[in-house]
């Protein structure tokens, strides 16, 4: 992740801020900035903070979901290098499939910010019968599914991102997590609310021999969502975010994960970047 000196915190200067993260961000639609904070969690603290959260104010669990990603990147590993993520999230036990990218963001006072962008349900996409990977794209490749199945503000992104030559040269698939993620609603008015949750992670690494098991984690993560995703809103809870946050972190005392879970995986291999 970058690290800069903005002061995002700072609603009061609203354009100033829009200017700053369409900067820092390198994306031309604000409605696609995510803003997330990420802690870890032991296994043994996992029920008592589930408890506490289902007891906070205004507060409702909303599901638990099931769920697995596909990593993708180049045979160079060009998007982790540049601080990226592009995956393919299998919902529905795997008869719904979307390609998800992140850029690169920035991480200030906790929080995460950075762009966000999810493709329409893909098709010629299916689960691959044999031990070696979990999927296989039929005849078909990433620049295909950004020009069938993508919005214009996701394929603009990827290309100033990563640049069109990187783009082209996505062809690996090195990491695979699993995902029970139990999911929460706090209520914050206006249309907004926050979305705490408590994932369970399960990484592998693939190989030529097949999926090799890299950990089995836990998160706790929150995020702001508002209606029509303004960034107005998000902003303007910022606060409410962090006093949420703050108050898990003194019960529980979580520390900060500044890295997103494809590059958490992968930084076994080429360290934390």
């Amino acid at each position: 992740m970058l690290y800069t000196g903005l002061k995002v915190m700072d609603i009061n200067n609203f354009e100033g801020l829009r200017e700053e993260l369409y900067s820092a961000l390198k994306i031309d639609d604000l409605r696609f900035v995510e803003i997330e904070s990420k802690k870890r969690i032991l296994p043994g603290q996992v029920e008592r903070l589930k408890e506490f959260i289902s007891e906070s104010k205004k507060t409702r669990h909303i599901k638990t979901t099931y769920f697995f990603d596909q990593f993708l990147d180049t045979p160079k590993m060009d998007l982790f290098r540049l601080g990226a993520s592009l995956r393919l999230r299998f919902k529905k036990g795997g008869s719904k499939v979307y390609l998800q990218y992140k850029g690169p963001g920035f991480l200030e006072n906790d929080l995460l910010f950075r762009s966000e962008f999810s493709s329409t349900a893909l098709r010629r996409i299916s689960l691959e019968e044999s031990h070696h990977d979990a999927i296989h794209f039929a005849k078909t490749s990433v620049p295909m599914i950004l020009k069938r199945h993508a919005g214009k503000a996701m394929v603009q992104s990827m290309k100033r991102h990563l640049g069109e030559n990187t783009i082209g040269k996505i062809s690996s698939a090195p990491i695979i997590s699993l995902y029970q993620k139990d999911k929460y609603s706090v209520d914050l008015g206006d249309g907004a609310y926050l979305e705490p949750s408590i994932d369970r992670v399960s990484a592998f690494h693939i190989t030529p021999m097949g999926p090799y098991p890299l950990s089995t984690f836990y998160e706790y993560e929150n995020e702001i969502k508002a209606e029509n995703s303004s960034l107005f809103s998000k902003l303007r809870h910022l606060q409410d975010l962090v006093k949420f946050d703050r108050k898990v972190v003194r019960s529980f005392r979580l520390k900060t994960e500044s890295l997103d879970k494809y590059h958490r995986c992968t930084s076994i291999f080429f360290g934390r970047r």
